[in-house]
């Protein structure tokens, strides 16, 4: 009936499910990162301050720092990121002369 409360609904407490887990966004950047199907892009780490991720890291080639770039920057919670990633090329290997 409306309007009325049984003796019954009086002091039942509402249950709520419980709150999902806050998951820092560093960690789910890194997450991203070792899903790549890039494999060098699963040695990079991931900081989270104040809404800024910072990657640090070596990757063979430019293309995969950028990579690295865009994929953490979907990552909820990142407003800004700063790529700290070093590109480490390998020289050109010495030619022998004969």
């Amino acid at each position: 009936m409306f309007g009325h409360e049984s003796s019954a609904d009086r002091g039942t407490a509402l249950l709520l499910p419980p709150s999902p887990r806050h998951v820092d966004p560093a960690e789910l950047a890194e997450r991203a990162l070792r899903s790549s199907p890039y494999l060098a892009l699963r040695n990079v780490a991931c900081e989270h301050r104040g809404g800024v991720l910072t990657l640090r890291g070596y990757l063979p080639t430019y293309y995969l720092k950028q990579i690295a770039q865009a994929v953490v920057a979907r990552v909820e919670g990142v407003r800004q990121v700063v790529n700290d990633i070093e590109v480490v090329c390998a020289g050109p290997r010495e030619v022998r002369r004969v």
